[in-house]
């Protein structure tokens, strides 16, 4: 259900050093149906997000290409807020408007929750020009490149500030998950979501957790963890039955182009006070 691929930019260099020591398993474990019951209609499986279907002599638990309801979204949520529990941050609590936002937007979302909750700038909205090759992105199931249109500045290295990720799943909070605490070394390569992280050692391990917060170290240069001026592109697409999320994250060359949905109008009127105080 689950893959990516991060896209490093640059030469060889350390990871920062707030990467968790080992993936985080997830608890609950959304990656798994969990127990079924056929006499159960509602939430027939442990995971609410898993439906049963089939013939009732061979009925079989079945992942969703999307799910948004609320009972799925807890169920993610939950171990969200386990995995950030491990890492002293504060239990995730979503906009008032979470389930009106469309699925490109709940990505921008939660990128920017995970970004002040660690006292980072949020990214200040969606650009058109880098949803465009986000959204393109998606539909091929990649990593989005440097949008057309679009005039990305230099970050501290000389590198024009970029980052970048894909990911597979049936949930904005699933990909968030597999980015953000699943990123690393699994043990076995099977087991390991990260494609560019073949070992416990490899520089692609993390890679996806440093693109989003903005590591602008050696490699996976990133446009800064502390950029104040960086917009994203987000994409989702339904590709042969699985979700796919993309996120494109770039900073501008001089003043913040215009955006069509952005944190301060979109998000932060519907967050709670302490969110509201940490972005």
């Amino acid at each position: 259900m689950v893959g990516a691929v991060a896209t490093p930019v640059g030469a060889t260099g350390v990871l920062p050093p707030d990467n968790p020591a080992t993936n985080v398993v997830p608890s609950p474990n959304f990656l798994s149906s969990g127990l079924c019951h056929d006499t159960s209609v509602a939430t027939p499986c442990t995971n609410p997000c898993v439906r049963l279907v089939g013939p009732r002599s061979n009925l079989r638990p079945v992942f969703p290409s999307f799910s948004g309801t609320p009972t799925c979204t807890q169920f993610l949520l939950r171990a969200l807020n386990v995995a950030r529990a491990d890492e002293e941050l504060p239990a995730i609590v979503l906009p008032t408007n979470w389930f009106q936002l469309k699925p490109q937007e709940q990505i921008f979302v939660i990128v920017d929750l995970e970004r002040t909750a660690r006292g980072l700038p949020p990214y200040l909205g969606l650009n058109r020009q880098l949803h465009a090759s986000a959204q393109f992105a998606a539909a091929h199931e990649a990593d989005p490149g440097y949008a057309r249109g679009f005039g990305a500045g230099l970050d501290s290295g000389g590198v024009r500030g970029m980052g970048s990720t894909f990911a597979t799943g049936y949930s904005a909070l699933e990909a968030d998950y597999v980015w953000m605490y699943e990123d690393g070394w699994g043990g076995s390569s099977s087991s390991t979501p990260n494609l560019a992280c073949t070992s416990a050692d490899a520089l692609g391990c993390w890679g996806h957790r440093d693109q989003l917060l903005g590591y602008d170290g050696t490699y996976n240069f990133g446009v800064g963890l502390h950029c104040t001026t960086c917009e994203m592109g987000t994409g989702f697409a339904i590709v042969n039955g699985t979700g796919a999320f993309t996120s494109l994250i770039e900073l501008p060359a001089g003043s913040p182009p215009p955006m069509y949905f952005t944190w301060a109008n979109n998000v932060l009127p519907f967050l709670t006070t302490s969110q509201s105080t940490a972005g």
